[in-house]
């Protein structure tokens, strides 16, 4: 949404929620241009149309404003990843599905997808210790789902579900960062066998497993 687009639409009578909700997808985006750590309300502002005193009324202080926008981008991860992990089908196509749809969103979404990776290298900042919360919760989703394919004989039983967790989901910033460096489909497809077979345990001579 553009900032003149957004001016015209906030001037009109809105219900607080929805007000709410139009300041934080403003949020999103300033987040995205300027990062976590320096975006700030008069950012929003400036991109919603509004004073910056109308973006502390629903947002108090910088912390409540950074809470806010974060809460979006991890109940974000853990849709995605437990949607597409989820399910009866098979793990190959659990794990090519997520790897699909971060490549997708990169594009489809990428304020959300820009935040996530500017979150997840904020190493020193004080909202470090809540992105490891997320990526703890996100590994052990990842690895119910590598279990399940021990299980059904898929993955072979020696297999460090919980290493192989880690590596799958580090390669979604790989797929999102090619995304963003316009790769080619065939580039997609070559990282995304790789991750799935490295995940599953699976020789890049060996068949993945067929279908139900």
């Amino acid at each position: 949404m553009s900032v003149t687009t957004a001016a015209r639409t906030v001037r009109t009578r809105l219900s607080p929620q929805v007000r709410r909700a139009q300041l934080l997808d403003c949020a999103l985006a300033a987040f995205a241009e300027h990062g976590v750590a320096r975006a700030t309300h008069s950012h929003v502002a400036e991109r919603a149309g509004v004073s910056v005193p109308a973006v502390h009324s629903y947002f108090r202080t910088r912390d409540d404003l950074v809470a806010a926008v974060l809460g979006e981008v991890e109940a974000y991860l853990i849709e995605i990843v437990s949607h597409s992990l989820g399910g009866p089908k098979p793990v190959h196509e659990a794990l090519e599905a997520l790897a699909a749809n971060f490549s997708r969103d990169a594009m489809e979404k990428p304020d959300m997808i820009k935040v996530w990776l500017d979150w997840s290298t904020g190493v020193r900042a004080d909202v470090w210790p809540r992105y490891m919360n997320v990526l703890d919760r996100l590994h052990g989703i990842a690895e119910k789902v590598l279990e399940r394919g021990k299980k059904e004989g898929v993955i072979p039983p020696a297999l460090n579900v919980k290493a192989a967790a880690r590596a799958y989901l580090g390669g979604g910033h790989t797929v999102a960062l090619m995304q963003f460096s316009g790769a080619k489909p065939r580039e997609f497809e070559a990282i995304i066998d790789h991750l799935v077979r490295s995940a599953m345990g699976i020789g890049l001579d060996a068949p993945l497993p067929p279908a139900d």
